[in-house]
């Protein structure tokens, strides 16, 4: 069967007062969905068209156990 780990993490970082924070977003099976997940983060707190503002950034991690 397939294994139906979750693959993706998309976590926003920010930085206030000088510190970094870093918040989990969401959770997803495929990079493409995480990509689309940023996107729509993007929209909604950054300044459109992928930027997102000074000091802020969103990013997909791997969470998947690989041999490579």
């Amino acid at each position: 069967s397939k294994d139906c780990r979750l693959m993706w993490a998309l976590v926003f970082i920010y930085f206030y007062d000088a510190q970094p924070y870093v918040e989990p977003v969401t959770l997803h099976n495929s990079m493409t969905e995480c990509f689309q997940a940023r996107e729509a983060l993007n929209a909604e707190v950054g300044k459109g068209n992928g930027y997102f503002k000074s000091g802020q950034q969103a990013i997909c991690i791997s969470m998947a156990d690989t041999d490579a």
